[in-house]
């Protein structure tokens, strides 16, 4: 595992290594790694070395005079990914407009977390923002353009957001990365890998709102539509999904979502809720199926002092039942039930422990999580 480990970690630098030289020649890199050692344990399995999960993430930006350039990776024993590569200009002094692999902009979690956990307080995301091939229902990245900027407003601002690209291919046979546990998920465009073909275009725009421009408190909201190509299993078509053979175009999901978030912060105590509403457009034999539902979360925090912050989490979703949508992502817990604590340690370095009592549509399991992490 060590060599296998020591041969993507090799492969990846080097290619962040090739990406700075031209920049540490006129202007400064930040490089950030966050290393991560995840321990879970499911009622429904027996504990193994599989459990264990070391990953890496490598984090990258920098300018080389008004062009701007993001790189983020991510290693683990089962996946070797570019998450994000963006090549961006300054359009004015307070908006950006960026080429390239970029987040998907919904949202406050999503937006604000990155692949490594270390940032956020939780080891798990809440489950309407979980990773598109970890079970996720909204598709995580874009590749394409997204252009960004702030409107100041004395002490306070206005953050936007608008994205127009590659959005995600549904794979109902194959099970995605970063922990997922369904049979099925969203595969996002891969830029080394391209196949055009089998990805539509995806719409995102995202405003919010800061009170004081200095402060992390926001609120805001959100609409996207993502046009998904569905890849049917073997058992589908037997089920009475489209034959692909029979079929001159790929199979589309419509998916539109909007939604609001709140980002509260108050000296120790910090609260972030969201709310989504989803519609959509699911093919069969006979029909296009359209249903909607909605999901929600909680998550409050209290840092008792500068070590130890506990916290807990509700997710939620309703008139869920027998949607067509999530019967194609089988690994989305329609609601949980999440409690942690989190030990923050010198050089920055934090150590968590947090249970979940998850509901999904077929079975209810309890997962405990238990991780080091850290931003180097």
């Amino acid at each position: 595992m060590l060599y296998i480990y020591s041969n993507y970690f090799i492969k990846i630098a080097l290619a962040f290594s090739f990406l700075a030289i031209p920049l540490k020649v006129y202007a400064e890199v930040n490089f950030l790694i966050f290393p991560e050692i995840r321990l879970d344990y499911n009622n429904d399995h027996s504990f193994s070395s599989d459990n264990i999960t070391p990953s890496v993430d490598i984090f990258a930006a920098g300018n080389l005079g008004f062009i701007n350039i993001l790189a983020e990776g991510y290693i683990s024993e089962d996946l070797q990914h570019i998450e994000r590569l963006q090549i961006g200009f300054n359009v004015t002094e307070s908006s950006r407009i960026w080429f390239g692999r970029h987040h998907n902009p919904f949202g406050y979690w999503h937006t604000q977390y990155h692949h490594g956990t270390f940032l956020q307080t939780s080891i798990s995301r809440p489950s309407m923002v979980e990773l598109g091939a970890a079970g996720g229902i909204v598709p995580s990245h874009s590749t394409g353009v997204l252009f960004e900027g702030e409107i100041e407003q004395r002490t306070s601002a206005w953050h936007y957001a608008l994205s127009i690209g590659l959005t995600s291919q549904l794979d109902s046979s194959a099970a995605g990365h970063h922990g997922g546990d369904s049979t099925a998920s969203l595969h996002d465009f891969d830029i080394f890998n391209p196949e055009p073909n089998d990805h539509e275009l995806g719409y995102a725009f995202r405003l919010a709102y800061l009170p004081d421009a200095l402060e992390e408190t926001q609120i805001g909201g959100f609409i996207t539509r993502e046009e998904i190509v569905l890849k049917p299993s073997p058992h589908l078509l037997s089920e009475g999904m489209h034959e692909e053979e029979s079929s001159t175009e790929n199979e589309i999901i419509t998916l539109d979502v909007v939604g609001v978030f709140l980002n509260f912060q108050h000296l120790d105590f910090h609260l972030i809720t969201e709310a989504y509403y989803l519609t959509s457009k699911v093919p069969t034999e006979m029909l296009v199926q359209t249903s909607s539902f909605s999901a929600a979360y909680l998550q409050i925090e209290y840092a008792v002092n500068e070590y130890w912050t506990p916290y807990m989490r509700v997710d939620r979703s309703f008139s869920y039942i027998n949607d067509p949508y999530l019967q194609l992502l089988d690994g989305y817990p329609v609601n949980a039930n999440t409690i942690g604590i989190r030990l923050d340690l010198p050089g920055n370095n934090a150590i968590k422990l947090e249970y979940s009592k998850r509901d999904f549509t077929h079975e209810n399991t309890d997962l405990w999580l238990m991780n080091w992490s850290a931003a180097w």
